[in-house]
């Protein structure tokens, strides 16, 4: 079955758009030929596990117990939708959207439950956390639950399925205009609702108290996208792929001040791990502070689709956080977030580089949470100790299926200019 006999049905066809990639190698192919080099076509995929959903969420009312979980578009600000999303169906759900927990899933399990979420949506103003009308209220308390609530969703006409595969958001299932939101009952977090209630804190300060009571980064996401904290008159949405990074940043620099006054590491160290068909290696190196985190994509991966070779690119920084956005996107800032979880959990600092090689089985991307979650991981893991740098590296390209002349690393390109007081004793 390929995109063409599915939209041939037409029941299915009112309800799925998708939304084809800039190029032309999707139109030509359409599920067919695999031009692009994956062992499976990623849009026929997401359609045929939708599919499976479709009779419980072909219609204008949903009734259902969310994660919770909300979402904010970027498309339009600052006039952006703002939106909850709930499966049809009661109980606890929480795994629906709660990344922490998806270790042992695999990139079709993570699509299969998604795929059920349904987007209830309005189309509003940034601004509207500062005004709290009634419509933001609903969706600001669904955020602020610790369970997961009922809730029921007219919709304005049956939701409709738009497969857009994107890098930094986690896939969900169909959307569609909500005339009106019931919420249940509901059990509050009162650590963040006592922050929502602060006026007066800022954003960040808000960020840092909550990670340091010990909530998920990925609740802490969610209350920030929704505008619920800071400052009253300066609250407003910020869409949930600019969350993301921001909470992983602001966390990733208030470790960062406490890691940087700890003592070296006094040997070096490489972890790894592989999950959804990527895998991560980190050199800690016996240095102040430094980072660099790069990506390998091999072909027929979503960021290197009609290429013929590997695609390596990163990004880094040296004594301190850096300044500019980095151009490899949220994964830097993920990544590096785990890094220092795992240099304040020892007390020591180090110079990192993280190798990450994405294979062609990845055939779409489920979300920057999936590098933060995996890196996590990789440093619960007992690490190999080496001597010296040059053992280190060796290892570590035995490891890699890219060649080790493409991996052209500005840390370590630093380091080997450098030359200590004892070199010259």
């Amino acid at each position: 079955m390929d995109i063409d006999d599915i939209l041939k049905l037409s029941r299915v066809s009112r309800v799925i758009k998708p939304r084809i990639y800039q190029d032309s190698l999707c139109i030509k192919c359409r599920g067919r030929d695999l031009l692009c080099g994956k062992p499976i076509c990623p849009v026929i995929t997401e359609y045929k596990v939708f599919l499976d959903s479709l009779r419980d969420i072909d219609r204008e009312d949903i009734h259902g117990s969310s994660p919770p979980s909300i979402f904010v578009g970027r498309i339009g600000y600052p006039k952006v939708v703002l939106g909850a999303m709930v499966p049809p169906e009661s109980g606890d759900t929480s795994l629906y959207d709660y990344p922490e927990r998806w270790d042992n899933l695999g990139l079709i399990d993570i699509l299969r439950f998604r795929s059920r979420l349904v987007m209830g949506w309005y189309r509003v103003d940034r601004n509207i956390p500062s005004r709290m009308q009634r419509e933001y209220m609903d969706l600001l308390d669904i955020s602020l639950s610790r369970t997961s609530p009922e809730v029921e969703m007219g919709l304005k006409a049956r939701p409709v399925k738009v497969i857009d595969i994107d890098e930094d958001i986690t896939p969900f299932g169909p959307r569609a205009p909500v005339k009106k939101i019931s919420i249940g009952t509901l059990k509050i977090d009162y650590k963040i609702l006592k922050r929502v209630e602060d006026w007066d804190l800022r954003a960040g300060e808000a960020v840092i108290e909550l990670y340091r009571e010990g909530v998920d980064v990925s609740r802490i996401i969610r209350v920030f996208s929704i505008g619920g904290l800071g400052v009253k008159r300066n609250r407003v949405l910020v869409p949930t792929r600019w969350s993301i990074t921001a909470v992983d940043d602001i966390i990733g620099r208030w470790l960062y001040t406490k890691v940087r006054g700890f003592p070296p590491i006094d040997k070096y160290l490489v972890f790894e791990y592989s999950y959804l068909e990527n895998r991560y290696v980190a050199l800690m190196i016996p240095e102040t502070w430094m980072y660099e985190f790069m990506e390998a994509w091999y072909p027929g991966t979503f960021w290197n689709r009609v290429g013929e070779g590997v695609i390596v690119e990163g990004d880094y920084e040296i004594g301190r956080p850096r300044k500019e956005y980095a151009e490899i996107g949220g994964c830097y800032y993920a990544a590096r977030l785990a890094t220092l979880e795992y240099l304040h959990k020892i007390g020591r600092t180090a110079g990192v580089v993280i190798f990450r090689e994405a294979y062609p089985g990845y055939i779409f991307p489920v979300g920057v949470w999936s590098v933060r979650e995996s890196v996590r991981r990789m440093y619960r893991r007992s690490p190999i100790e080496f001597g010296c740098l040059e053992e280190a590296l060796e290892y570590i390209y035995s490891r890699l299926r890219t060649p080790s002349h493409m991996w052209r690393s500005r840390v370590l390109e630093f380091l080997s200019r450098q030359r200590r007081i004892s070199d010259y004793l």
